[in-house]
Order: structure tokens, then C-alpha cells, then sequence
């Protein structure tokens, strides 16, 4: 039994915050609204027409019995009242409850006047109005003075001089008319002097008007007041009976939307909605199927049909995406697997191993190259010709990448190949390089290559420029410099291209720093270039360093300055420190005995 009940409220809970739910509340509230608008509305409108139904009929009554009261007699009746009216002080206009005021009036009441008296007596009873009345207006004081009352009744009755204090918008309405408002235009209704109040001694009632004649400044008019409590009664009576009617249409309404809706919108949206459950859960449990959207039957003609529509297509499109990229990712792994092979052989071919030539003391020598992508087009390369001469290479392959790296791969082996030959010169291998590259080209790649020959007994460097970047000479206790050699095209570029060999001399303690141009082209996230002046900066913060402080020197100033920028091209350096025939000890005298001894263990590791 309690597990019944929890579920039936966990459905309750449910349902508040499902489509059906929500649109049930929202309608009820909207519902409400505009019930509550709508009886707000019709009561206006009966008041208003009640009302001016109740103004129209008291001024008409006035107006179709005036003629039955004018009279020569009570002219004089109205002209004595007021005569004693105007004769009096402010003070004493103020005590009209006293008997001295009272009795100042009551020589008026004759027989003429209790003719009067009776005949409006007669007339408001017999037009269905509680009470019917002569009275003058004192504008100046807002005063409504009595003339004759018709009330027979003495505890009601209102003696001649008696006065009830209104309001100016009151007493201008008696002598002009009411104020015409939108309804009054839109139905094309005249203006009527009458007046609707609320008081405590006369209660609810619609006062109408005509004009008599005038005694002096005062207007003489003839008024009959009307009940108004049968408005309150009926008004009522109408509220009930609206507001059930209403209510019941409205509650009706709901009901019927609610039904259209449920059929139209809350049902097919359940059922894409257990589709798309089913079709998580499968793709959870790995289970291949393309018929969850494509079994539902939704014919709404809206735009839930559509959406049914595109979720078919959706499914299949996304089934066929899962095929393709189980695919894809197999293939990639595939790739992935082979780029890490071609990783380590591009790295296998570089010399890896520091220092490489242990047991020679005349230089020092260090390179790194760190690619863009899995494999670099950028490649250097450094080894002994013979026991007295070193080839130094540094290249850059246009392009990246696979590509990049095969056409790297065969550069390196050319250059080795051709340096191999008899009395090499650095601008024969380039041709040679050049004339074996274009013969078949179909790529249409090139390559930029700095090569040097150093004889290391003399310090003598031969070296040839195929496009590459600048070398930076460091000579000793002077610092780091471009070397602006003479260029030649690169290689691949043109068959039948020339070089010209250039000679420079290092001293013992001099170093050489070439690099590709993914150094001085390395940016930041402003892409701003790195440039060559902060290549130069970093060299020379301390220039007679090692070769490895040096290039980690470059590579911390570079990292610090691209920050979170992405690397676009490959990074590769390479420094030779020459130290001459006499090695590290005798170039670099002023290095301390425990320097020494520690770069002389370092050498040996």
C-alpha cells in the first residue's frame, strides 16, 4: 500500500513538471485572468448603462413635470425664501439646525406652499422617484438651498431655507450637464444634468434636474432623486449568474485545449522522447539500431511532424557517422602508429648522442630540432669527412609533415653521399644535390640549405648558402652577430642553379650558431615574429657558454615569448664551439680549474 502511494506521487511530482502540467496550470491562470477581466468589464459596462439609464430618467421626469410646478405663486414663495436667505450673516447661514433660524423661514410655509408641497409630493410618487424638490443653487458658497421639499414625511422633510452643502463639480453638472466620456461618443449620448451620490442621510441615489427661472444669482431648479440600491441588488444578482456562465464556458474551454493539446503536442512529444531514451540507452549497451525514430506514426501537419521527420534522418545520418568514424579512427590510430614509427627513424638519422665525437678536444658541438607536427621538413646534420675536416649541416624543407620529412629523409643522404666525393667543396654538393633533385621533381618541393666544411686545424670554414637563414658568428669576448654570407637559389628550385663557396676563420673560443627560420619566425598570441634581434639578445646573455647553454638559452627565451601561442613551424639549432688544436683548456685559460674538470666529465659521459 506505501509503495503504491509513493508512486502515485512520484507520478504527481512528474506531472508538474511535464508539457501537459505546466500547460494546464498556465491555462488555468490565463483562464482566471481573463475571467476576472471580463466580469470586471461587464460590471463597468452594466454600471454605466445602468447609471445613465438612472440620469436620463430622473432628468426626464424633472423636465416633463417643470411646466406643472411654475407658478406666479411660487415665484414669490422662491423670492421670499431667498430674500431671507441673502439677508442673513455667514454666522447664521451656518446655524440653520437652530430654532431662530428655522423660525425666520416658517411664515413662508402657507397654503400656497403646502399646495406646492403636495403636488410634488404627488408628481415624484407617481414617477417611481423617492423624492422630488424645488431648490436654488448657491454657487458661491457650493450650497444646494431648499425651496419647497415634496417629502410629507416630517423626520424626512426638509423645511424652506434648509441647505445641504455638495461639491462644485456637482453643482456644475446640475446647471451644465455631466461631462461627456467615451462611452457617451462612441454611442452618440447627450449630456443630462443629474448626479449620482452617496450619502449618509439620503444613501444611494441618482439626482436629475431641470431649470426653473432665476431669483437673482441663485438658479432655481426643480430636482428628482431616483433609489439606486436596486442597481446594488441587481448587480449583484448579475455578478452570480456571469460569473457562472462564464466560468463554466471558460472551464469548458480548458478542458478542450487541454484534450487538443494532449493529442496534438504532449503525445507525439512523449514519443520522441521515449525514442530518444531508447536510442541512448542502445548506444549505451553498444547496440547498433537505426529504428527508433524511424517507427513512430506522428502526423501532427505541424512542426512536431518535421522535427519527427528530421529526427529519422538525424538517426540515420548519425549511424552512418558512427560506421564512418569507427573507420576514421582506426585508420588514425593506423597513422598515428606509423607517424611515431617515422618519428623515431627521423630522429634515428639525426645525431642524437652528446658529444658526439668524444675524443676530439678542438670543438664542441651540440643540435636540436623540435618539429611542428609528428615529423619535421627541417633536418641538421654534422660529421668528419676525414680525421681533419667536419661537414655541417643545417636545411629546411618547405612544407611539413609526412611529405616534408621523406623529402628531408633524401636530402640528408644526398648531401652525405656527395660529401663523400674527392676534395669536396660545399657549392659542388649543393649542385650535385640540386642536379640529382630536379631531374625528378614531380612534387615540385625545394629545400634551403646552409652547408660548411670546417678544417679543424686551422679554423678555416668553407661554407655555401642555398637560401638559408643568416649564420650568427660569436666571437670570443665579443659576443654573438649575423654573418650576412652571399645566397644562393634553393635547392630544388631550378635545374642548372649555381653556388659560390665563401671562406671565414674561426679563432680558438669562437662559436657558429645556425638555425632555421622557425626561430626567428616563432610567435606570440599577438602574432608578433620572435625576429632575429631577441635570437641575438639570448645568445649573448652569456656568449662564451657551451653550445648546449647556448641553444637552451634560445629556446627559454622563445618559449617565454610565444606563451600559450600555438608552434607553427619546426624549431631546429645547431652550435659549434671551436676551440682549436690545442682543445678546451688552452682556448678558455680563464675557465676555473673546477669548470674545467666538470666539462671535461661532462664530455666523457
Amino acid at each position: 500500500m506505501e509503495e503504491q502511494t509513493s508512486r502515485r506521487q512520484k507520478k504527481k511530482q512528474r506531472m508538474k513538471g511535464t508539457i501537459e502540467g505546466r500547460t494546464f496550470r498556465e491555462l488555468l491562470i490565463f483562464t482566471l485572468i481573463m475571467v476576472i477581466a471580463a466580469v470586471l468589464f461587464g460590471l463597468y459596462l452594466y454600471y454605466v448603462g445602468v447609471r445613465r439609464e438612472y440620469e436620463e430618467k430622473s432628468w426626464i421626469l424633472a423636465k416633463s413635470t417643470s411646466t406643472l410646478v411654475i407658478s406666479s405663486s411660487t415665484e414669490q414663495t422662491s423670492e421670499r425664501i431667498l430674500g431671507l436667505y441673502e439677508r442673513m450673516t455667514p454666522e447664521e447661514q451656518l446655524k440653520q439646525e437652530s430654532e431662530a433660524y428655522q423660525s425666520s423661514f416658517a411664515r413662508v410655509m402657507n397654503a400656497p406652499f403646502n399646495a406646492l408641497r403636495n403636488r410634488l409630493n404627488y408628481l415624484y410618487t407617481d414617477g417611481g422617484a423617492v423624492a422630488g424638490y424645488i431648490a436654488a443653487i448657491d454657487i458661491k458658497n457650493n450650497r444646494l438651498v431648499y425651496i419647497c421639499d415634496g417629502d410629507l414625511k416630517p423626520l424626512t422633510f426638509r423645511p424652506p431655507g434648509a441647505w445641504d452643502e455638495m461639491s462644485r463639480k456637482d453643482l456644475e453638472t446640475f446647471m451644465f450637464g455631466t461631462p461627456e466620456n467615451a462611452f457617451d461618443r462612441m454611442y452618440g449620448k447627450y449630456s443630462v444634468p443629474a448626479v449620482i451620490t452617496r450619502t449618509g442621510r439620503y444613501g444611494y441615489r441618482c439626482t436629475g434636474c431641470t431649470y426653473l427661472y432665476t431669483i437673482d444669482t441663485y438658479p432655481v431648479m426643480l430636482f428628482y432623486d431616483m433609489d439606486m440600491r436596486e442597481v446594488i441588488i441587481s448587480g449583484r444578482a448579475y455578478l452570480i449568474q456571469y460569473l457562472v456562465l462564464l466560468g463554466g464556458v471558460a472551464v469548458l474551454a480548458v478542458v478542450l485545449i487541454l484534450k487538443r493539446i494532449r493529442r496534438k503536442i504532449v503525445h507525439p512529444i512523449r514519443q520522441l522522447t521515449d525514442a530518444a531514451a531508447a536510442y541512448t540507452g542502445d548506444k549505451r549497451e553498444k547496440r547498433r539500431s537505426v529504428t527508433h525514430f524511424s517507427e513512430l506514426d506522428i502526423h501532427t501537419g505541424d512542426e512536431i511532424e518535421e522535427l519527427a521527420g528530421t529526427m529519422k534522418d538525424m538517426e540515420a545520418d548519425i549511424f552512418d557517422y558512427v560506421m564512418n568514424l569507427t573507420r576514421v579512427t582506426a585508420e588514425r590510430e593506423r597513422i598515428s602508429t606509423e607517424l611515431d614509427v617515422a618519428r623515431k627513424i627521423q630522429e634515428g638519422m639525426l645525431p642524437h648522442i652528446f658529444p658526439p665525437f668524444p675524443e676530439r678536444e678542438e670543438f664542441d658541438i651540440y643540435a636540436v630540432m623540435r618539429p611542428a607536427k609528428e615529423v619535421g621538413g627541417d633536418f641538421y646534420n654534422f660529421f668528419l669527412i676525414d680525421k681533419d675536416h667536419l661537414a655541417l649541416v643545417m636545411a629546411d624543407v618547405a612544407g611539413k609533415g609526412i611529405p616534408a620529412a621523406l623529402f628531408m629523409m633524401s636530402s640528408m643522404i644526398l648531401i652525405d653521399n656527395y660529401a663523400a666525393m674527392e676534395d669536396p667543396s660545399p657549392a659542388k654538393i649543393l649542385e650535385s644535390m640540386n642536379r640529382q633533385i630536379c631531374k625528378n621533381n614531380m612534387a615540385e618541393m625545394f629545400v634551403t640549405v646552409w652547408l660548411g666544411i670546417l678544417e679543424i686545424s686551422t679554423g678555416r670554414l668553407v661554407a655555401a648558402n642555398a637560401g638559408h637563414e643568416y649564420p650568427a658568428i660569436g666571437r670570443k669576448g665579443e659576443g654573438f652577430s649575423l654573418f650576412k654570407d652571399k645566397h644562393g637559389f634553393v635547392v630544388g628550385g631550378m635545374p642548372g642553379t649555381k653556388y659560390r663557396d665563401y671562406e671565414l676563420t674561426l679563432e680558438p673560443g669562437d662559436s657558429l650558431f645556425q638555425y632555421t627560420d622557425g626561430v626567428p619566425e616563432a610567435s606570440n598570441t599577438d602574432n608578433e615574429l620572435f625576429g632575429t634581434e631577441r635570437m641575438l639578445e639570448a645568445l649573448n646573455r652569456e656568449p662564451d657558454a657551451a653550445p648546449e647553454t647556448l641553444l637552451d638559452r634560445v629556446s627559454s627565451a622563445i618559449g617565454e615569448y610565444s606563451g600559450e601561442a600555438p608552434q607553427f613551424d619546426d624549431i631546429t639549432m645547431m652550435c659549434i664551439t671551436y676551440y682549436g688544436p690545442g682543445g678546451k683548456n688552452k682556448a678558455m685559460p680563464g675557465l676555473p680549474a673546477d669548470d674545467r674538470e666538470s666539462e671535461e666529465g661532462k664530455e666523457q659521459q
